[in-house]
């Protein structure tokens, strides 16, 4: 069985409006949440094969929170930066078989609505640091609608 982590981006700086969008930093809450949610994640013990990401200052801030010093190996993507659903399905299509689990860090609304379209499962929200968890029974060239199972969603209220 595969396994694939979506995980949106914590919550990010509006301190200075001359920044641009992609360059935004974490808010402080931003990291805490980021350490909360590595935490949680980290407590289940699950070994990624690969983690792809938008290379946007707050996924790449995000990332370093949530794996402190655990960094695994991440490839940065430009097209999950104001990915559409087919950008995201794309990237996860052309995997190779060996890869198993993988961990998918981006933006909403793309990380809300890729959840929801794998797995038929409603999510009323998908706050900033959210995490959901699907499992996947076939070749990645066969994800499509409803082909996953939500596993688990978690965001981190539920942690604080």
């Amino acid at each position: 069985m595969k396994k694939i982590f979506f995980l949106r981006h914590a919550k990010s700086s509006w301190t200075d409006f001359s920044l641009k969008d992609f360059d935004r930093p974490l808010s402080t809450r931003g990291i805490q949440d980021a350490e909360l949610m590595g935490n949680y994640f980290h407590s289940k013990k699950i070994n990624l094969d690969t983690v792809i990401s938008s290379p946007s200052k707050r996924t790449k801030e995000t990332l370093d929170h949530f794996f402190n010093n655990s960094i695994p190996r991440i490839e940065f993507d430009k097209s999950l930066y104001h990915a559409h659903l087919e950008d995201i399905l794309g990237v996860i299509r052309v995997l190779f078989e060996d890869v198993n689990t993988i961990m998918i860090v981006g933006h909403n609304p793309s990380m809300h609505e890729v959840t929801e379209f794998l797995s038929g499962s409603f999510l009323p929200k998908y706050p900033t640091c959210g995490l959901a968890a699907l499992n996947f029974e076939n070749e990645w060239k066969d994800l499509n609608a409803k082909s996953c199972e939500l596993d688990f969603f978690k965001m981190p209220r539920e942690l604080r």
